[in-house]
């Protein structure tokens, strides 16, 4: 009943009808589902862009079409669809097909949280926290209860309290996830990962934190961040600012740690590693950013490297079947490209032969 009534005042809102009480209810409604925000936004967009010319209703109609088939596949990802005659009509039409958008974003609402293998999910743990999860293969946006935008790349999990806005804005990522966060000086923002917290007030940045990986990487393209080593808070923090790169190796989190070097002990180095990106490269060519523009960019990476990233990118497991195969380095951007068909454009670049049975995908060396 409650999806039933969010797409009630959806429709209300965007008609005119909706009263104050209705428009609160509608925006506590927002607050305590933030991943009803990126449905919310989509009709929204629609809405702005009704008015346009009686000769450009077709092109209006498919465009409308496109946006429930997004909503549908929950990722940021165009879908081809068959162009249908548009029926005129002016704001009665508008609000009849937002009237049956708003019915459908229900329902997809309930799926998008309820049914497993989609491509996320949020549920309520004993301890009143929000989880939202980006299965593999996926990728998705969400709002957070005080208007930050998050986008979580694949198989990636991020945990926030019910009193989120309360004191501190905490949040917890297991993955990879790109903030855009809201200015507020009495509510810091913080991102906890495995070894490192983020701390900001109002910035842009990306985070990289996969338990399988031994390191975390965080880049910063707006604004201010302070980093800390959870293993070792006495230790310096690190300043971050735009453009900003940094990388911490799991291996060295304890800076006091030793490790046998022949007969002698060497003292590990720092845990973090900072570089500066260029500023003349756009976000979208950025390595670090590229998947929010769905683009996996494999820059100099070998298919050897590039092996957990396309695996969490095309939910797939990958076995090499020998030692020789997959050691040179690639720079090839994959978008909107199966997996075989990226395997056949890697070709190229190494000779291999693959095989695809389902998600399994072996991967030997070619025979001269």
């Amino acid at each position: 009943m409650v999806n039933e009534r969010f797409a009630q005042l959806i429709a209300r809102k965007f008609s005119g009808e909706a009263n104050q009480a209705e428009l609160h209810e509608l925006e506590t409604l927002l607050k305590e589902n933030p991943q009803s925000q990126y449905f919310f936004e989509i009709l929204s967009e629609y809405w702005e862009m009704k008015a346009v010319p009686e000769n450009d209703s077709i092109q209006e109609d498919v465009h409308f079409q496109q946006i429930l088939a997004i909503a549908e596949k929950g990722t940021g990802e165009p879908a081809d669809v068959p162009v249908q005659p548009a029926k005129k009509g002016g704001n009665v039409f508008q609000l009849r097909k937002l009237l049956v958008a708003a019915g459908i974003i229900g329902l997809i609402i309930s799926a998008y949280v309820l049914i497993p293998g989609s491509g996320a999910s949020g549920t309520n743990n004993p301890a009143q926290s929000e989880i939202i999860t980006a299965k593999p293969g996926a990728r998705m946006y969400m709002l957070l209860p005080d208007g930050s935008k998050v986008w979580l790349n694949s198989e990636s999990k991020l945990e926030y309290k019910k009193g989120f806005n309360d004191s501190i804005r905490e949040v917890t990522l297991e993955g990879e996830g790109f903030f855009d966060v809201v200015k507020d000086k009495k509510h810091p923002f913080i991102v906890h990962t495995s070894d490192i917290d983020i701390k900001v007030l109002g910035t842009a940045f990306n985070v990289k934190s996969y338990p399988t990986e031994s390191y975390i990487e965080t880049t910063l393209l707006r604004g201010i961040i302070e980093v800390t080593n959870k293993k070792d808070p006495a230790s310096p923090k690190v300043l971050l600012y735009p453009h900003d790169k940094l990388v911490f190796n799991k291996e060295r989190r304890s800076p006091n740690k030793v490790v046998p070097l022949g007969n002698e002990e060497l003292a590990l180095a720092t845990p973090f590693e900072k570089t500066t990106l260029s500023k003349k490269i756009a976000d979208s060519a950025l390595a670090e950013t590229s998947w929010l523009y769905n683009k996996l960019l494999l820059d100099g990476e070998t298919l050897r490297q590039s092996e957990a990233k396309l695996e969490r990118w095309y939910n797939v497991n990958i076995h090499f079947k020998d030692d020789k195969v997959g050691n040179i380095p690639i720079r090839y951007p994959l978008s909107n490209e199966t997996i075989e068909q990226a395997l056949k454009a890697l070709q190229y670049v190494e000779p291999f032969n693959y095989r695809i049975n389902g998600n399994e995908i072996e991967i030997w060396r070619k025979r001269s």
